[in-house]
């Protein structure tokens, strides 16, 4: 693709373009603090933590009502990228409640959790310093008093999650 936009031999492509250079730019483009990095959703982090931590199932609902909000916050405010990363983290922790039914307990794996609440304190400080809301009428209506208690409580489920992903280093 490289060469096909520079008009060059495949071959040269390789020998002109530094992996290292590339991999630099896809990081400088994924970094929150980049302007316009909300709009790259392609770039996940790599778990590196295969370990897994068994939770009852009914206790997995309170990372995914969390992320459920962040994606409804993220979604309201234009971060297409939180939107996708949250979801696909729902869609993972659903796959992990209903894969073995017959089983009380989920497996979880230690990064998803550590990805679930660094997405969850990200918004929480997005409501607060941005003053991300999700009514878009732009009238007040009470959405204002309700937000101002938002921050507390997702970051009160990002502890939570934190406490359960302690147990896979026990």
């Amino acid at each position: 693709m490289v060469a096909d936009r520079l008009g060059i031999q495949p071959r040269s492509a390789l020998r002109y373009i530094e992996p290292s250079a590339v991999a630099d730019q896809i990081a400088k483009a994924s970094a929150v603090d980049t302007d316009g990095a909300h709009t790259v959703y392609g770039v996940r982090p790599v778990r590196v933590d295969d370990r897994m931590v068994f939770m009852s199932r009914w206790v997995c609902s309170r990372p995914l009502m969390a992320l459920a909000q962040a994606v409804k916050y993220a979604s309201s405010n234009g971060d297409s990228r939180t939107v996708q990363h949250a979801t696909d983290l729902i869609f993972e922790i659903v796959l992990a409640i209903g894969t073995d039914s017959a089983s009380d307990s989920a497996g979880l794996p230690l990064g998803l959790l550590d990805e679930a609440a660094g997405i969850i304190e990200q918004v929480a400080g997005r409501i607060e310093t941005e003053g991300w809301r999700v009514c878009p009428c732009g009238e007040e209506h009470g959405q204002t008093e309700t937000g101002d208690m938002v921050p507390e409580v997702l970051r009160g489920d990002a502890e939570l999650i934190r406490k359960i992903r302690a147990k896979g280093d026990a």
